[in-house]
């Protein structure tokens, strides 16, 4: 195992292939050597914006020489303000936020929101799911969960997995289940969208008896799949929704979106949920400073534009090489699976100084690049892959 420095345990679980990177512009990075290397994976899929952001580091700078951290009896202005903005983005109206640090936490929080606020044992989720490295949601415990394999059903011509019209959706047990905790469209980083027939029916048996339909958007969140929450492409309206990643674009915070109604048991059940590092206002400064970017610079479209050009440009690729068994992507979230050399073309791409994901015990690449791509970034990579798949 390489390590950064002898003094770092790496347990990330993912090999360590440059340890010296010291600068960073957009999506691409520099190692002290002067090697100029393109990030399309943003991190750990959070540089949204892309890295060293200019407008990012002045919001930080501004708030640190105001204030960074509160405490439990006392909080700053920039906690509401931004909380307002994410409750427009959401279409959560009277809702209300809690700032956190992490998208596990995020995810944690809600569950635990969710918990209080039923009385019903069940939480139902699909079986491709990942809900973070801890907590409730990570451990999925079969008494408390059920596991819905939507990708193997007896569904007829379904438009994409289940559709609903099965006996294995049919023995779904809802009157068991108080919380569906859905993610739209990451897949444990496959990247597989859920038809619309399956998540409306999924919906209206979880809403007949006022249960809570809570969804993970911290990989599918501002603005990846073109939307600002991945939910967005589905018909609903959610009743608690997690965020991560992308909304601190690069620094850690997080934070819960929760319902009027939702807020309204938490506050009838005395629900508590105490850390050290709740509603800071530096977190919520950059969560406004994101927010506000995305908007002023139009990201939500040429996320769009750009999602299709890149998307078109692989299935093009894809007529033409027969290692290219299928693209998957909606917006900036693309996954391309090949029939095999995944892991071999994963490493040509690194060696050539383009980082993309390489998911584990599958054939497949993802691609997970700034709102801030330039198209001419994405060629460049193009032309690397088309070699590499062709030969």
């Amino acid at each position: 195992m390489r390590q950064a420095t002898k003094n770092i345990i790496w347990s990330n679980g993912h090999q360590l292939h440059f340890n010296n990177i010291v600068g960073s512009d957009n999506c691409f990075l520099y190692d002290s050597e002067g090697r100029k290397l393109i990030d399309l994976e943003s991190g750990v899929w959070c540089t949204c914006l892309g890295h060293n952001n200019k407008r990012i580091n002045s919001a930080i700078v501004a708030q640190i020489n105001s204030i960074t951290h509160t405490g439990f009896c006392y909080c700053n202005p920039q906690i509401d303000e931004a909380a307002k903005l994410v409750l427009d983005i959401s279409g959560i109206e009277n809702g209300k936020c809690e700032f956190l640090s992490s998208g596990s936490e995020a995810i944690e929080f809600g569950m635990r929101a969710a918990r209080s606020a039923t009385a019903k044992p069940l939480a139902l989720t699909f079986s491709d799911s990942y809900f973070g490295a801890y907590g409730d949601a990570a451990m999925k415990d079969k008494s408390n969960w059920h596991i819905y394999n939507w990708l193997d059903c007896s569904c007829e011509n379904p438009e994409n997995g289940c559709i609903g019209e099965c006996d294995s959706f049919r023995s779904i047990p809802f009157e068991k289940i108080g919380i569906f905790l859905f993610e739209p469209g990451s897949s444990s980083g496959l990247v597989r969208f859920p038809s619309k027939a399956l998540i409306a029916k999924i919906y209206d048996n979880i809403k007949q008896d006022n249960g809570i339909v809570m969804v993970n958007e911290v990989t599918t969140g501002m603005g990846r799949t073109e939307k600002w929450f991945g939910f967005q492409h589905y018909n609903f309206i959610p009743d608690i929704v997690a965020i991560g990643k992308g909304i601190g674009n690069g620094y850690p915070v997080s934070l819960v979106v929760v319902s009027q109604n939702v807020a309204d048991r938490l506050k009838e059940s005395a629900f508590k949920y105490s850390q050290s590092h709740q509603n800071d206002p530096l977190g919520a400064r950059i969560v406004k400073e994101v927010i506000d970017i995305i908007h002023d610079d139009g990201l939500l479209e040429k996320c769009c534009d750009k999602g299709s050009y890149l998307i078109e440009k692989l299935l093009e690729l894809k007529t033409e090489s027969s290692l290219v068994k299928e693209v998957r992507g909606r917006g900036l979230m693309i996954a391309i699976e090949l029939k095999k050399n995944a892991q071999v073309i994963y490493e040509v791409l690194l060696k050539q100084g383009v980082i993309v994901a390489k998911r584990p015990n599958s054939e497949v690449l993802r691609l997970d690049p700034a709102l801030t791509v330039e198209k001419s970034t994405l060629d460049i990579f193009l032309k690397i892959l088309k070699n590499l798949v062709l030969e």
